[in-house]
């Protein structure tokens, strides 16, 4: 869609003599918009990073990731003791002590 305050001009091209640049159609003299897709804008934002920022940043990630992985991943290496009493639910309420 154009802007409604867009005027469209016609430009006329002299076939001249060496006079200049060679003509270029109309067609191909028109201005492009510059892509601001989403994955151009994080492409552009990430070229700003020094490298040994983004190795940085890179190396933090993959740990957090693999930590994840592990805690998820990997069971205790032995159940609880069977002479603990199992934990009892606290109340969230102070309690008077029986003394």
């Amino acid at each position: 869609m154009r802007h409604p305050l867009h005027v469209a001009l016609s430009v006329s091209v002299r076939a001249g003599a060496g006079a200049g640049p060679p003509a270029v159609p109309p067609a191909a003299a028109r201005h492009r918009r510059p892509r601001t897709s989403p994955a151009h804008v994080l492409l552009a934002a990430l070229a700003a990073v020094p490298p040994a920022r983004r190795l940085a940043a890179g190396l933090g990630l993959a740990s957090v990731l693999a930590a994840s992985v592990l805690t998820a991943a990997v069971d205790p290496a032995s159940p609880v003791a069977p002479d603990r009493a199992p934990a009892r639910q606290s109340s969230t309420f102070a309690q008077v002590s029986g003394d």
